[in-house]
């Protein structure tokens, strides 16, 4: 009969250059982040993201591209899960209507690159108004 052996964790990074790597990343994802949003918003081109998204959330950006105002962006929450993973939250007012963006950026050599994007809060869309039946028939 065997018996299982715990793993065990991988050890630790030391903490210079996780700090180190957060301040990068911190930087980077800044700087991505609000090439993305001046697209969002058509201040940009979507092509000037091409170098910094990957193709799925390059469509998805795209998808969401509309005249409208200026985005607002509030503070970003940064966190490392693990060495050269990056994911962040931000809440932007779009529209007039606050909405959360959340992202994941993944080191691919020296650079950030965007692997996953979403917009959450997304404004329910409009539905045209209903008369009642009493105006119809008069």
């Amino acid at each position: 009969m065997r018996t299982a052996v715990p793993a065990t964790p991988p050890a630790p990074e030391p903490a210079a250059s996780t700090a180190r790597e957060l301040v990068d990343a911190h930087h980077a994802v800044t700087r991505i982040l609000r090439l993305a949003l001046e697209v969002l918003d058509g201040r940009r081109s979507h092509l000037q993201l091409e170098a910094h998204f990957a193709p799925e959330p390059l469509r998805y950006w795209r998808a969401a591209l509309r005249p409208r105002a200026p985005v607002r962006r509030g503070r970003m929450r940064l966190c490392l899960p693990r060495p050269g993973v990056a994911e962040v939250a931000v809440p932007c007012q779009i529209d007039g209507v606050v909405r959360a963006l959340a992202a994941r950026f993944e080191r691919v050599d020296t650079r950030w690159c965007c692997t996953v994007v979403r917009l959450l809060g997304a404004p329910a869309p409009r539905r045209a108004r209903r008369t009642s039946t009493r105006q119809q028939t008069r």
